[in-house]
């Protein structure tokens, strides 16, 4: 884990930044993305408060904080039109649990061992374990959807991100599969993110053992 310093700043300045979402959101009356600022600020006060438990760093915090700018950035306009090559919806499910499996692979590593059995196990955990928090996000949008209705941000279905937000629109998408679709996508590129983030960070953990050890 890094300084409480470091940490404190990045911190603050998510808070900040994740501020200035909310009042983007409230002016350009996309409001439904103030709530989800909230969740970004609730989100990152839990895991900063809890740093000292999971092993926090800074590089995975801020992995954690971007994750989050990401989704938010879909007040602009992001979901329905991808500045990138790939659909918006997709980068932000990739990047989002790229960041909670670096987050959880810092917290398990010290149960590594030179057992690779043992380590082919622990790796398996952490996958498994951030795909349980990319269901949770997909649980809490159905839940969202089934409060709130249609609309846009975490907390309701359709609008700039997943589909179109008519109601008589959404539910003939639904029965041919929309809705599915949109869902099993966000599963998979949910899958993707932390297959490489426990990838990318064990060949890390693997070459930083071998410079140790010369």
């Amino acid at each position: 884990m890094q300084s409480n310093r470091s940490l404190t700043a990045i911190y603050f300045f998510s808070i900040i930044l994740f501020t200035i979402f909310s009042f983007y959101a409230y002016f350009s009356n996309v409001k439904d993305y103030i709530n989800d600022s909230i969740i970004a600020i609730i989100l990152v006060s839990i895991v900063f408060f809890l740093k000292k438990h999971i092993n926090l760093y800074n590089y995975s915090f801020i992995l954690l904080i971007l994750g989050l700018v990401s989704h938010l950035s879909g007040v602009f306009g992001f979901y329905s039109s991808s500045p990138l090559l790939i659909q918006y919806d997709h980068f932000t499910h990739f990047l989002g649990l790229f960041a909670v499996s670096v987050i959880f692979f810092n917290f398990f590593k010290k149960f590594f061992s030179e057992n690779k059995i043992n380590n082919f196990l622990i790796l398996i955990v952490i996958f498994l374990t951030s795909l349980g928090i990319g269901s949770l996000i997909e649980e809490t949008e159905f839940l969202g959807f089934l409060k709130f209705g249609t609309g846009e941000g975490l907390l309701k279905f359709g609008g700039l991100g997943d589909t179109p937000s008519n109601e008589g629109m959404l539910r003939d998408i639904d029965v041919l599969g929309g809705g599915w679709i949109n869902t099993m996508w966000d599963l998979v590129y949910n899958s993707l993110g932390a297959l490489f983030g426990v990838i990318f960070m064990y060949i890390v953990y693997i070459y930083k053992r071998k410079i140790i050890r010369n």
